[in-house]
């Protein structure tokens, strides 16, 4: 029961924040998905115990989540754009939080801790792990840090896009091949959430390249 209700607090941790970032959902037009659905009542059933598709989800999720942070850190020295900025704060808060969720979840299940850090550092040596979870390579990352302004907001649309599709195909697969009630929970609505994002990205970045008419 304890271990449920942490999640429960957590989730509504989530959603609380979603709230509290709605600058920039005013500013796109779009309700962060976990505050829209509201805190997720705890299943009267058992907890199922966790599986190893669980286990490896979570593990390396927290680094993917980690190359979201740093791409979204990026913004406020290179963007000038409020929209990308109010995004880039949103994701920053939103991942940042998930990052703690699923590292209590390892505690929980008795599993060490994963480094956000430490655990992405190693992914960006594996060009073939890069690529399939939709991440920037090392190469990207320096282009976008040298990047301001416009070329700035395009680029990280465009990265953010494929990580954040990258994520989607991850969350499937957990909510596919999972077991943890909790972790369905949690992937049911970040599924829900990147999903929209994708849509909002898309949408600002075909405003950004749009080729005007004379």
């Amino acid at each position: 029961m304890r271990y449920r209700h942490v999640a429960s607090t957590l989730l509504t941790a989530v959603c609380l924040l979603g709230v509290a970032g709605t600058s920039a959902s005013a500013q796109t037009g779009h309700m962060p998905a976990a505050a829209a659905a509201g805190p997720v009542p705890a299943s009267a059933h058992p907890q199922v115990t966790a599986n190893d598709a669980d286990v490896k989800f979570v593990a390396m999720m927290i680094p993917h989540h980690q190359q979201a942070l740093i791409l979204s850190r990026m913004a406020p020295s290179r963007s000038g754009d409020s929209d990308v900025l109010a995004l880039a704060d949103r994701i920053d808060v939103e991942q940042g939080l998930e990052i703690y969720m699923m590292q209590s979840w390892q505690e929980w299940n008795g599993l060490e801790k994963t480094d956000p850090q430490q655990a992405y550092e190693e992914m960006l040596q594996d060009p073939m792990m890069v690529e399939m979870m939709g991440m920037a390579t090392p190469e990207e990352l320096d282009q976008l840090s040298a990047a301001t302004g416009d070329a700035f907001d395009v680029q990280y649309l465009r990265l953010m896009i494929k990580h954040h599709n990258g994520a989607i195909g991850m969350l499937s697969d957990v909510l596919a091949n999972g077991t943890d009630e909790t972790l369905q929970t949690w992937a049911t609505d970040m599924l829900a959430n990147q999903y929209a994002q994708v849509q909002m990205m898309q949408q600002m970045l075909d405003e950004r390249t749009k080729t005007p008419t004379s």
